[in-house]
């Protein structure tokens, strides 16, 4: 399969909410599946953003038993772009790792610290790492525990939020 039917394949599999499509799609190719995957995710203000955030949570939760290193690689591509100063700015960063994180806990949930000390101080992450927060939060929240005094006097994370009620429920939209 061509880059272009790749990308209308993931594309497709987004906006159809066909998460078991976008499985198929991702062991077919998984590496074009995540760089059309990162390319949707950078605009955050698309209504189809929160599937495509959910999407690394799927593919995370189905596959990285098989492929740790590939979802490693996801992550620390993730953290790299947030500390990027080349202009490239990759706005929902702290989305996909959080994503990664929370379709694996048990396996990737060390990382939930790096993604808050990486997004913390730059305010261009705030929506994004707003969303992530809760996300962990969600999942499990002694993931945040370390982080938690910081996210509330930052107003990432409220004191009174109860974010479980405030996060998204697997695979929904924004």
């Amino acid at each position: 399969m061509g880059k272009h039917a790749i990308g209308v394949a993931v594309s497709d599999a987004i906006r159809e909410r066909d998460f078991a499509a976008l499985v198929r799609q991702f062991d077919a190719d998984p590496y074009r599946t995540r760089r059309v995957l990162k390319q949707l995710a950078c605009a955050p203000d698309d209504p189809d953003h929160g599937y495509v955030v959910a999407a690394f949570r799927v593919l995370s939760s189905e596959r990285s038993a098989k492929m740790p290193e590939f979802f490693l690689e996801t992550m620390r591509r993730s953290l790299w772009e947030m500390n990027e100063e080349g202009g490239n700015v990759a706005w929902s960063a702290p989305e996909i790792v959080a994503a990664v994180v929370a379709g694996a806990p048990d396996r990737f949930g060390s990382f939930a610290s790096y993604l808050v000390m990486a997004a913390l101080g730059e305010p261009t992450f705030r929506p994004s790492l707003r969303a992530a927060v809760r996300l962990l939060d969600e999942v499990d929240s002694s993931l945040l525990r370390e982080h938690r005094e910081d996210l509330e006097n930052a107003g990432v994370l409220l004191p009174s939020e109860d974010s479980r009620k405030a996060a998204l429920p697997f695979g929904a939209a924004r």
